[in-house]
């Protein structure tokens, strides 16, 4: 019998945070400060919704009727 890669991980391995960046300074006691994958998808789809406000905001301007 074959066995697969995907036959050793559970389904919910799918939604773990994992640390892309991290940075461990002794400033403060032990501090961690780390950027996730969900800080990542987060800080991208927040400047993907600014770029469409920005888009759709007119600044109060007319636009002529040509």
């Amino acid at each position: 019998m074959h066995t697969t890669l995907l036959e050793n991980y559970s389904p919910l391995d799918q939604f773990e945070v994992r640390d892309l960046l991290s940075l461990d300074a002794p400033l403060l006691g032990n501090t961690h400060f780390s950027i996730t994958n969900i800080g990542l998808y987060l800080t991208i789809g927040a400047c993907i919704a600014f770029f469409f406000k920005a888009l759709a905001t007119n600044y109060n301007r007319v636009v002529s009727n040509n």
